[in-house]
């Protein structure tokens, strides 16, 4: 009896059924961006508040502003 080359012989052993997962590897009972959405607003309101505190201090940096509209 010939056997192929690109197909192994069976081993005696059976294989190993998946392992049982947990509850937390579970997808449908980890917490969404939508039980989180206070730490994304945060985050946004954060930002927003960080870009407006570096456009006054750049300026209060660069020697305030001379602007004077309608050249008075």
């Amino acid at each position: 009896m010939t056997v192929p080359v690109d197909h192994p012989t069976p081993s005696g052993e059976e294989p190993q059924p998946p392992a049982d997962h947990t509850a937390e590897d579970d997808y449908a009972t980890r917490r969404g961006i939508e039980d989180r959405s206070w730490l994304l607003a945060a985050v946004v309101i954060a930002f927003i508040v960080l870009a407006f505190v570096g456009m006054i201090a750049l300026t209060a940096l660069g020697g305030g502003t001379d602007y004077v509209p309608w050249g008075e």
